[in-house]
């Protein structure tokens, strides 16, 4: 049985099977972008709204203003006439800030000319540094209000329009959250429930060489990555919105600087590549460690009692200490990257670019192309605010990002892994319980555990299998069970070969039992009847026949006393007995005991013998014996050795072998 290696799953590979979940929640996720669109075009309108207050109202009485005949609420009365703002037909007036106080010029005064002195008369400066005089006079505090009065109500309006764009901004970002939390959720119930079904699809192949530690860390851990993947592109994908709305702000203020700053992100977008892969292969580190921190942890909790006995608690320590320390100094090292080359460097970057936009418009300024207002240098500066927090944002998620596409190929490597096929569905057939192996040969990677093997059994007979560890006892039965798939040689059951039934209706005809039975949470009956619909005096009458009727007398709740975790309330007896239990319940024609009695004591043992001559009346019965005493009643015994069948009889006729492999074992057993 050759073992696949899975492919590698691709970036782009990953995102498309990421997004096929998330449109499972389609409706969710168009609504969490309708509501980011709308809270991010709102915030580039904010500080517009700002700078219209200051500009047109605030700033703005400092303009020209124009004599005119009609009253309204935009014109000021001053010195018996009406003046309004702006320059149109008829005399005008220019209000200028200087020093503590408004003046009041005659004339029009360009905007790029500054009042430099006042005397009997103004002196304006060009911008050429020539000047010319004026008249004017000094507004006192009452004549200034009043020039400010029709800006009242447009700046109450102004702040009533920023209330209520915040208030909408709140509540889109409340409501964006809400849905996309709801769909990241789902994304991430999905996943596990695909995750498993996936397991109860897999060969138990598969759970024999993947610790279970690592397959757990897979179902828990790795989904959340998953959803922490979904949120990155989310967050990324809303960042690339606000990018685009930022640089609409900044091409309707100036086009040049907004193309300045497009001419940067080649370079921030090397910066980041070179980042990500640096962090790639941390991150790949850290995510393999974690699960190996897992499963070595899952090692120690089930083999405590083990560990104790053998006083091997210092050399676990140290094997679990190294893998600690091992996986803090990749953290470490991931540390120092990400502080050298993080956000850190990210925003040295803004403040070098806050420089030179403030040196762009001092250049423009002392060029006398433009005369520079303090709120576009504002609006600008919190533009480039708004812009860094996005890039920061993509930066900062692209740790998350790495570490959550190092999940999600762990967990769609793992829902791609080969599942056991032709399960089929359980049809209901019943078989008698003949049994033939022919040439059954098998192997694991290049390895022969099973050589040629071929034997017959006969509906109703007791058959033992004995042998030395790894003579491929085990082996044979799992394959009579379909656990693994057959490469070399046939088995037939009632003359049929059994590949032409569903593995579901072969497993419902035989039924196994372990050395160490899978007990689980719950109660005695949940663990009898395994979620079957069966009454509670079936169960007891079949706890009865095997001799396990204390179950039912001498514990308080009888059969539904609580089982623990993994059954650590019960003796390994009752656990076996609760599995006979379970098998005669279900009533198959082939029942097979691999090490049944290995681990009990002779009182235990009587009573598990007893229980199997019930079990395997009117049934074909393998036992895979590690106390011969368990088989020597069978009707014929297979001692195998190397992966063959080297010897078969009765015990009598075996133990009369001198030389036998049957008859050492015995006499060395017993």
């Amino acid at each position: 049985m050759k073992r696949k290696k899975p492919a590698y799953l691709s970036t782009g590979r990953i995102l498309i099977r990421v997004f096929g979940y998330a449109l499972k929640s389609k409706y969710l996720l168009l609504t969490a972008l309708f509501f980011l669109l709308v809270f991010s075009a709102l915030e580039i309108a904010q500080p517009l709204i700002i700078k219209r207050v200051i500009d047109n109202e605030l700033a703005g009485v400092a303009t020209v203003w124009t004599e005119v005949e009609d009253e309204s609420e935009k014109t000021v009365r001053f010195d018996g006439k009406l003046y309004m703002k702006g320059s149109a037909a008829g005399e005008k007036y220019t209000i200028r800030y200087y020093r503590d106080g408004y003046l009041w010029i005659a004339g029009e005064i360009p905007e790029k000319d500054n009042v430099v002195a006042i005397g009997e008369k103004a002196i304006i400066e060009r911008s050429d540094e020539t000047t010319y005089e004026v008249e004017y006079r000094i507004l006192t505090k009452a004549e200034t209000r009043q020039f400010f009065e029709p800006s009242v109500k447009p700046i109450t309006l102004m702040i009533a329009l920023y209330a209520v764009v915040s208030i909408i901004i709140l509540l889109s970002r409340y409501f964006q959250r809400i849905a996309f939390t709801t769909s990241s959720l789902r994304l991430s119930l999905d996943m596990r429930e695909n995750m498993f079904e996936k397991a109860n699809r897999l060969p138990v192949a598969y759970f024999s060489t993947e610790p279970s530690g690592k397959i757990v860390s897979k179902m828990v851990y790795d989904t959340e990555g998953v959803r922490g993947l979904y949120e990155v592109i989310f967050s990324i994908t809303s960042s690339c919105v606000s990018l685009v709305m930022i640089y609409a702000g900044f091409f309707y203020l100036d086009w040049r600087l907004a193309l300045f700053t497009i001419a940067a992100f080649p370079l921030i977008y090397l910066w980041m590549s070179v980042y990500r892969r640096i962090v790639n292969a941390y991150n790949h580190s850290i995510r393999e460690m974690n699960s190996r921190i897992n499963g070595k942890m899952a090692e120690f909790v089930n083999g405590v009692g083990i560990i104790q006995a053998f006083n091997k608690e210092r050399e676990m320590t140290d094997e679990y200490d190294a893998l600690l320390l091992e996986n803090y100094d990749t953290k470490l090292k991931h540390l120092r990257i990400n502080t050298l080359f993080g956000y850190r460097l990210l925003n040295f970057i803004y403040r070098m670019v806050v420089v030179l936009v403030l040196v762009y418009f001092g250049m423009r300024y002392f060029s006398a192309e433009i005369i520079v207002v303090g709120t576009t240098i504002f609006v600008f500066v919190e533009y480039l605010g708004k812009l860094m927090h996005p890039i920061a944002d993509i930066f900062s998620n692209l740790n998350s990002l790495e570490d959550s596409l190092v999940s999600a190929s762990r967990v769609f490597e793992f829902l791609d892994k080969e599942e056991d096929t032709g399960l089929g569905e359980v049809t209901g057939v019943k078989f008698k319980g003949d049994i033939e192996f022919r040439n059954i040969s098998f192997r694991y990677d290049e390895q022969y555990v099973l050589k040629n093997v071929s034997f017959n059994i006969k509906a109703g007979q007791f058959v033992g299998l004995v042998g030395a560890t790894g003579s491929g006892k085990s082996t044979l039965m799992n394959l009579l069970e379909r656990f693994y798939d057959l490469e070399e040689g046939n088995i037939y059951i009632d003359g049929e070969d059994y590949t032409k039934y569903s593995k579901q209706d072969v497993r419902n005809n035989i039924g196994i039992i372990l050395q160490d039975p899978a007990i689980f949470e719950g109660t005695i009956k949940s663990n009898i009847t395994l979620g079957a619909d069966v009454p509670d005096e079936v169960v007891i009458e079949t706890l009865r026949k095997i001799g396990a009727g204390k179950f039912a007398s001498d514990y308080r709740d009888g059969i539904h006393t609580k089982v623990a975790y993994m059954g650590e309330n019960l003796s390994t007896g009752e656990k076996q007995l609760i599995a006979f239990a379970r098998i005669l319940l279900r009533n198959p024609a082939i029942i097979i005991l691999d090490e049944a009695t290995a681990n009990i004591d002779s009182e235990t043992e009587t009573l598990i013998q007893n229980a199997l001559t019930v079990l395997s009346e009117s049934r074909t019965t393998i036992v895979i014996a590690h106390r011969l005493s368990t088989i020597k009643n069978a009707d014929t015994i297979y001692v195998m050795d190397g992966g063959r069948i080297v010897e078969s009889g009765t015990h009598n006729e075996l133990y009369l072998k001198e030389d036998g492999v049957y008859r050492s074992m015995y006499e060395a057993l017993n």
